[in-house]
């Protein structure tokens, strides 16, 4: 087991223990506002500032309260902020104290970043892209963003979330890249990609992904799947090797998420 999964096992494990309670078979069936009543947090809407998402609760004090902003968009945002709020209180970070997030905690997916951040973002995808009914659908398909924006419709959910849940579950030798300021924030690599890379990076000037920020979203927001070498991302690897490269453009956060696939 990899540090990455020893630390991600209990979120992972609460969320799954409401699924099977719950007896959720289909996506249409993951309705967070109810699975939130259910499990003790009244979602409200509007009354935030400075915030996406809060959650009030005292353990023995009645159902918690999730706010979340007066018309949050898109509806994947607004389902993933209350799974993620929803994930502080199964998890029982700072009970009694409220937890304001809002874009950059939805964005933290390391430990390093913020541990109780992460584990409620790992806990969110769970509860709202459970591996019984994900996996099916991601495995032994060709990775593509085509692929991973057909199950963000079906799953109601984020670009990047779904991204991240591909690559965890597809089987494919793959990762996704979040990129800002033309350099490699995080990534998140499947267990079959047993390649580093560097947070941090400079993308490289000949990468499609570096288009974003030279010549704006439209750049890289239709564009197929293109083959680069592998330096362009990985470091010390050869040119002569390639790797496929696809992007889509974040603007709102002024990033650029890729899907890396190494197919030989």
């Amino acid at each position: 087991m990899s540090n990455r999964d020893e630390r991600e096992w209990w979120p992972r494990l609460k969320a799954r223990e409401i699924i099977n309670v719950l007896k959720i078979s289909q996506p249409s069936e993951l309705s967070i506002e109810d699975i939130a009543w259910n499990q003790g947090a009244l979602v409200m809407e509007g009354g935030l500032q400075g915030c996406d998402a809060r959650l009030v609760y005292t353990p023995g004090g009645g159902p918690a309260r999730l706010r979340i902003r007066e018309q949050l968009s898109p509806p994947g945002k607004r389902r993933f902020a209350i799974a993620h709020e929803l994930g502080h209180l199964k998890l029982a970070h700072n009970p009694g104290q409220p937890s304001e997030c809002a874009e950059k905690e939805f964005l933290a997916w390391y430990k390093d970043q913020s541990d109780k951040e992460a584990e409620a973002n790992v806990f969110a995808a769970e509860l709202i892209m459970p591996e019984s009914l994900f996996a099916p659908r991601a495995t032994g398909t060709t990775p593509s963003f085509e692929i991973i924006e057909s199950l963000a419709s079906e799953f109601r959910t984020t670009l990047t979330a779904t991204a991240i849940r591909y690559v965890q579950l597809c089987g494919q030798k793959c990762a996704i890249v979040c990129s800002t300021n033309g350099r490699v924030a995080w990534s998140w690599p499947s267990p079959e990609f047993h390649y580093w890379i560097k947070r941090g990076w400079e993308l490289r000037a000949n990468s499609y992904a570096i288009d974003f920020f030279y010549k704006g979203p439209d750049a890289v927001e239709m564009r197929a799947t293109q083959e680069v070498p592998r330096s362009y991302w990985i470091e010390g690897e050869s040119m002569q090797d390639s790797i496929r490269e696809q992007s889509r453009a974040l603007s709102s956060y002024g990033s650029v998420i890729t899907l890396l696939w190494i197919f030989t």
